[in-house]
């Protein structure tokens, strides 16, 4: 079989999410070539999943054998020809479970393939709950939650009742940009879109009621409206990640505007316009950094919530609905525009000059100096830990061009042998 180098990198990169190189089943870290001189399909399976995607190679007559995926990556990596000969061994595949007769079958959207990408960061793909490590599918869309958050995109599909899919690695992969076929059957579902083709189990157990998470519209009072999302993605983006708390309040300027600010930097801040309807909040909107990026680059603007903040935040805006609850601080009050800030500063300093000096307090400017200074450590404790994960980086990059330097070395070596 011949096939081109820029095919088979693109058939390797889908059938790659499947392949389990560590297994010690030479079948599931190997990727099988069947068919005739009318098509041939690549396909690779973990025993669970079965992943077919159709490569455009020439073959003179029918052929059925598999190729270990390392070897296949080793040639497009270092093939001098643009075009590979490919030849290997015959390996018992499993046979594929037929739909049954009472399938149900729903035709899939052209963009399915872009609301699963959307779905995939919501994803507990590390939690215990085997269900939350799925994407649910429903006849109102495609729905995918962790436990803190919740994103619902409406889409119409055809099914009698929710089902979970495992977490699409190679169909995001296949980056599907055509309208497919669905079928449900029993444990098990096959999805078909253009030349690629997904068959599986499905997740067993209750997914949670997403329905009954969303709040109703009568329990939001006010809603806020960013105009410069751009401006406002790249202010979080220089906010440091971190596991623990890391939230971003938003807090409503009585001029119409909104200050983001950073609960780990308070004196990082974004003043940008914005909408603001309904009533004036009565505690701070304050939302995790990587839930509030995330809604963003998805085109999230509009934040639906409760003056309370008691209630779980709506964004919308982006291709659905994206539901998440927010972070509750210990300053429950707006901070004060800066206008107000300014016109207290003036009374304060005209008073100060009226009035003699007052007698500074020791304790006090003892407390003082100690929150300072903590205020201080902290920011240097944050600035340290950036650095440290930059350092890690370095550190992986160095070893993985040592391990390139070793492959490159160990290739050059099989070539001289075999010259």
């Amino acid at each position: 079989m011949r096939v081109e180098k820029r095919v088979l990198n693109d058939a390797l990169r889908v059938l790659g999410k499947v392949i389990c190189q560590t297994s010690p089943v030479e079948l599931y870290r190997s990727v099988r070539f069947v068919g005739d001189v009318d098509g041939v399909m690549s396909m690779a399976t973990d025993g669970v999943e079965t992943v077919s995607v159709a490569v455009d190679a020439f073959a003179e007559s029918e052929i059925d054998f598999c190729v270990p995926f390392k070897e296949l990556k080793d040639l497009v990596r270092m093939g001098r020809s643009e075009t590979i000969e490919l030849t290997g061994k015959f390996i018992e595949f499993p046979e594929l479970e037929e739909p049954s007769a009472d399938a149900i079958s729903a035709i899939l959207p052209v963009n399915f393939g872009e609301l699963l990408a959307q779905a995939a960061p919501i994803v507990d793909r590390t939690g215990y709950r085997r269900v939350l490590q799925g994407i649910n599918l429903s006849s109102a869309g495609v729905t995918a939650t962790d436990g803190k958050q919740l994103l619902h995109l409406p889409c119409v599909l055809a099914l009698a009742k929710d089902v979970t899919i495992p977490f699409p690695s190679a169909l995001l992969a296949a980056k599907t940009s055509e309208m497919g076929t669905l079928l449900v059957w029993d444990k098990f579902f096959q999805i078909e879109i253009g030349n690629f083709s997904w068959h599986g189990k499905l997740l067993e157990g209750q997914y949670p009621n997403w329905r009954g998470v969303i709040p109703s519209p009568e329990s939001h009072d006010y809603s806020i409206t960013l105009h410069d999302p751009e401006k406002a993605i790249a202010w979080v983006k220089m906010i440091p990640s971190q596991k623990s708390t890391n939230g971003v309040e938003l807090n409503v300027m009585t001029d119409g505007s909104v200050t983001l600010v950073s609960c780990i930097q308070p004196n990082f801040e974004l003043n940008t316009q914005a909408t603001v309807t309904g009533v004036q909040p009565r505690a701070v909107l304050t939302l995790d950094r990587e839930i509030i990026l995330r809604m963003l680059l998805q085109g999230y603007t509009t934040f639906k919530a409760h003056s309370d903040g008691l209630v779980p935040v709506i964004a919308s805006g982006g291709a659905g609905q994206y539901i998440a609850m927010p972070i509750r601080t210990i300053n429950k009050n707006p901070i004060q525009p800066k206008q107000e800030e300014k016109k207290m500063e003036i009374e304060n300093n005209v008073v100060e000059q009226q009035n003699a000096a007052p007698v500074v307090n020791p304790l006090d400017e003892l407390n003082a100096n100690v929150e300072e200074f903590r205020g201080k450590l902290k920011l240097l404790l944050d600035e340290s830990g950036v650095l440290i994960r930059k350092v890690k980086e370095v550190a992986l990059i160095q070893k993985q061009k040592e391990r390139d330097f070793i492959q490159a070395r160990r290739a050059i070596e099989r070539i001289r042998m075999a010259i």
